[in-house]
């Protein structure tokens, strides 16, 4: 479980700098679109960064069926676009943010569908979450607001909705994932006392009725 806990923390850690930009954004909702635009270069470039580390550290079996090294270079050059071309990309900052949260719902919806079937009893948080994150997106892309210090708002709105949410799936994840090892552990020592005594744990003995005397 070592690079569970490796991807769970780089999710924690973009998470929270959307948090903290987002909330940045609501109490200052004149800061220039350049330093937000920057700021968000920024991350993503991190981002990608964490993506590559992971292909690295990850198991060779792992790597063939995700695509943490292409994501992560697409990350870096996304942020580097973004921190050199700040100035030229603030008319479209707004559908920038809007796709990425929308992306990132998508993303989500399957995980709350997922675990929908799987029998988890929380999907529906994450379901809740991923709707509020689509809405969002969608009115970042449309901008139906007058005026940028709204617009401002919004964007940092739909961080905070996005980190809380990636939040919120990493600790669901984490718990989803103890609960599966428990469940395990549990058939590996019923299915260990079986094969050791020949009895199924939890089965009534059959009754033979009173001996004769």
């Amino acid at each position: 479980m070592k690079i569970f806990k490796r991807i769970k923390w780089s999710y924690v850690v973009l998470s929270v700098m959307f948090l903290l930009l987002g909330i940045y954004l609501v109490v200052n909702p004149e800061t220039s679109l350049i330093m937000i635009c920057r700021i968000l270069g920024a991350a993503m470039a991190v981002f990608g960064v964490m993506k590559i580390v992971l292909y690295f550290i990850r198991e060779v079996e792992g790597v063939a069926i995700r695509f943490d090294f292409a994501v992560g270079l697409f990350c870096i050059i996304l942020g580097a676009l973004m921190l050199w071309r700040a100035p030229a990309l603030t008319d479209v900052l707004s559908v920038m943010i809007g796709l990425l949260v929308l992306v990132d719902s998508v993303f989500k919806l399957q995980v709350a569908v997922d675990s929908r079937r799987m029998g988890a009893h929380s999907w529906w948080v994450t379901l809740v979450c991923t709707v509020v994150c689509l809405v969002l997106g969608v009115l970042l892309v449309f901008n139906p607001f007058n005026g940028k210090q709204v617009l401002t708002i919004m964007m940092g709105v739909s961080l905070i909705v996005d980190g809380v949410q990636n939040l919120c799936t990493v600790v669901y994840a984490a718990v989803f994932v103890k609960d599966v090892k428990a469940a395990v552990r549990d058939f590996v020592d019923d299915a260990t006392a079986v094969e050791t005594t020949g009895e199924v744990v939890g089965e009534d003995k059959p009754d033979n009725g009173p001996k004769a005397p």
